[in-house]
């Protein structure tokens, strides 16, 4: 059976959060307390697996391959892929960060976090939207270049204080490592990391006017949501605005969006009533999306072809779009269950449906 088929048989997790049990917290708070006693470059290099020299090459000549993809909307977004060496050792540097900020996290923060198995407070995209279920208004607000707002000064303070409160050259090297043309990349392993310790602040200003107005407020990377049982008024918006701002961030306006008791309420892709699942559009979509894909393979065996980069990234998309699935609805769900075998039989046809295929039946619109 194809190695993309295996990957529906792993245990599916949140696709931003890590499950692990009891040994490996134990892990994550030694993996802190190391990393927060470091007082060396030395130090910092030993911890990293690279030597002084590399390091400093790296932090002064980040090497970065930057291009765009397309967005959902229609925009595109810019990305900053590190090179293989750097990755390398922001890869490394994310699993400590990633261990501080499961000890320090803010009530609002969903996204990107480490989860301990069993815990009763896990953060992922469903914890953050069952938090809203059952309240009939909703107010959803998305930031502008989330990672890009945040510069390299920030990143230094980050680390000038608790509970890194490191020295001297330690916390602009670290900025320097973490940051490409004074702000945080997108496309490097530790900048989802790092936005969450830069809106700590931010996360308790909201949290406390939510607090005030008896809201719910939760944010999942730059997705912010803010729930209550009363009208959200312009006022109020203006507010919320107003704080987001003065934290440096741009609230995208295109994307504001207010729901009342009537509307089907969307938080980070889930549709939320008085319970969590996923939105209307989903299952349809990834059932169009499984025979298409079923439509070009028996053209492709017919006509004699291998298959295609782009043939191998749409199994890709739909193998992440099923595991997210079985994530919400939960595996023995017999919707799930239909569409995996859906996708089973797409990939992996028996050998008498190859005949003739014709030419309408072509998806010239891929």
């Amino acid at each position: 059976m194809p190695s993309s088929v295996n990957i529906l048989k792993r245990p599916i997790f949140s696709p931003n959060t890590i499950a692990m049990d009891k040994k490996t917290r134990q892990r994550h708070q030694h993996n802190k307390a190391v990393f927060c006693s470091i007082r060396s470059i030395r130090s910092l290099c030993s911890l990293l697996k690279t030597d002084q020299r590399r390091l400093l090459l790296l932090a002064r000549q980040p090497p970065y391959k930057v291009f765009t993809v397309p967005k959902k909307d229609g925009g595109e977004r810019q990305i900053e892929a590190p090179g293989a060496e750097l990755k390398k050792v922001l890869g490394h540097l994310n699993r400590y960060l990633q261990s501080v900020y499961y000890f320090e996290k803010s009530s609002a923060a969903y996204g990107f976090i480490v989860g301990v198995l069993n815990d009763d407070d896990r953060r992922n995209v469903v914890t953050n939207a069952r938090k809203h279920a059952g309240r009939p208004y909703l107010l959803n607000i998305d930031l502008i270049d989330f990672f890009h707002a945040i510069t390299r000064e920030q990143v230094v303070e980050i680390f000038q204080s608790k509970p890194f409160q490191f020295k001297k050259d330690l916390p602009e090297l670290l900025a320097d490592l973490v940051t490409y043309q004074g702000r945080l990349p997108m496309g490097t392993p530790t900048s989802p990391v790092l936005s969450n310790l830069a809106c700590r602040e931010l996360d308790e200003q909201l949290s406390a006017f939510a607090e005030d107005m008896l809201w719910v407020y939760t944010r999942y990377a730059d997705d912010m949501s803010f729930s209550s049982r009363k009208p959200i008024d312009a006022d109020k918006i203006d507010s919320v605005r107003a704080i987001i701002e003065k934290a440096g961030f741009e609230v995208n306006q295109r994307k504001l969006k207010t729901y009342g008791p009537e509307d089907d309420k969307i938080v980070t892709g889930l549709l939320v009533t008085d319970k969590v699942t996923l939105a209307p559009d989903y299952l349809p979509q990834l059932d169009e999306d499984i025979r298409q894909l079923q439509n070009v393979l028996l053209i492709q065996n017919e006509q004699g072809q291998l298959s295609t980069r782009w043939v191998e990234q749409f199994k890709k998309n739909i193998i992440g779009r099923l595991n997210f699935a079985g994530f919400v609805l939960k595996r023995s769900d017999e919707r799930y269950i239909d569409l995996k075998d859906a996708y089973y039989t797409a990939i992996n046809p028996p050998q008498e449906d190859f005949g003739a295929v014709s030419w309408r039946g072509f998806p010239y619109n891929l």
